[in-house]
């Protein structure tokens, strides 16, 4: 045999890229009584796989005996109508829950249907009018009183930007 050829075998077995074919090759090989020795410490483990191909400790029946066993068993009729149970429960609750939230979206609406979005509180004209001119007086003298407070704070900027400037005189 080609020693070239099996030192390339043993590095493609290495690397886990070989052949069933290959890998026969190598153990008829390691199973010959004159082995080189720089591969003594290997051959071992191509006598051992040999042995075993040949021992067949399972079997023939062994295949048929697991294979028969894990074959697919029929689907239990009680899981069936568990699974079908769950999945209309899940939907008839999804069904009350919408009837539910329709029922009471309607009985707000139907209550508060003829409340008005704006009410007008005032019967005649010129009383709306009174109150309207009564509202903008309150509204102008709130603005006016915030217009003063303003120019305090523009008396305190002026001060501000002379101390930045430089300018000592006040």
């Amino acid at each position: 045999m080609d020693l070239d050829r099996i030192e390339r075998l043993l590095e493609k077995y290495w690397e886990c890229e070989t052949s069933l074919e290959e890998e026969k090759e190598l153990r008829v090989f390691f199973n010959r009584p004159d082995i080189p020795v720089k591969w003594k410490k290997i051959s071992p483990l191509f006598e051992y796989y040999e042995e075993e191909l040949q021992s067949n400790t399972l079997g023939s029946a062994f295949d048929e005996r697991v294979l028969t066993r894990l074959a697919p068993m029929p689907a239990e009729q009680k899981g069936k109508v568990r699974k079908l149970f769950y999945d209309l429960a899940r939907v008839a609750a999804v069904g009350l829950i919408v009837i539910t939230a329709t029922y009471f979206i309607r009985e707000q609406y139907m209550e508060h249907k003829d409340d008005p979005y704006m009410v007008d509180t005032f019967e005649d004209p010129r009383e709306a009018f009174e109150e309207t001119k009564k509202a903008l007086r309150m509204i102008s003298k709130n603005f006016n009183k915030g217009r003063k407070e303003a120019k305090k704070i523009g008396v305190f900027n002026n001060a501000r930007e002379k101390i930045k400037n430089g300018d000592n005189k006040l």
